[in-house]
């Protein structure tokens, strides 16, 4: 029981963080909401070149070693929010094919598809650089 405990506590720390005490284990669910896109069918009955649409992302918006989202290439009709998930700057986004796990700071509100994992509404207590950091680590893959 006291190794555990133990394991819990970092053996070097910051001067101000030494008597903090152990550190607390938690789902990420726990800390925020946890959702997946949406995709309006037939896509082309909702793609638009008009100004007033909304952001549209697709896997191919996003480069493998960038950290941010802050364009994307399409948009879709307003008529579309009901039928995908709207999205804001903050989010986090990871991608549930293709590049699996590979997680992205949202800049810009966008809407995205099914391929699309997004984590929201994040815990104050979260800091979203530790987490892109820690989710893109190494240390999370199975």
């Amino acid at each position: 029981k006291s190794d555990k405990k133990k394991s819990l506590v970092p053996r070097l720390r910051f001067p101000e963080f030494r008597e903090a005490g152990a550190w607390e284990v938690k789902r990420l669910g726990e800390l925020s909401e946890i959702v997946r896109g949406g995709s309006p069918r037939p896509i082309t009955d909702y793609i638009t070149t008009d100004s007033e649409g909304l952001n549209w992302l697709k896997i191919g918006d996003v480069h493998q070693n960038e950290k941010y989202v802050t364009s994307t290439e399409e948009k879709v009709k307003k008529s579309a929010i009901s039928k995908t998930r709207e999205v804001y700057p903050g989010d986090l986004i990871m991608s549930n094919s293709m590049s699996f796990g590979r997680p992205y700071i949202l800049k810009i509100k966008t809407c995205i598809h099914d391929g699309w994992i997004a984590v929201t509404d994040i815990n104050n207590e979260v800091e979203r650089d530790y987490l892109y950091y820690f989710i893109l680590s190494s240390s999370t893959r199975v």
